[in-house]
């Protein structure tokens, strides 16, 4: 059965669980070959700025 946990958050392959690493920013799966790569940044920073989509402090 497929899931997140064991599908690579920036090239979305399946993997096995115990052969992905985890992204240390936002703990999701990541396979070695995408690790530490562009790609894996470029993804991070896409989920990272998604976050925040439609929230608006009222502070500022």
């Amino acid at each position: 059965m497929s899931d997140f946990s064991n599908r690579c958050f920036v090239c979305e392959k399946e993997m096995e669980p115990k052969l992905l690493a985890r992204n240390e920013e936002l703990n999701l799966p990541v396979c070695e070959q995408c690790k530490g790569s562009d790609r894996e940044k470029a993804k991070v920073s896409e989920l990272r700025d998604g976050l925040a989509d439609g929230f608006v402090c009222g502070c500022i």
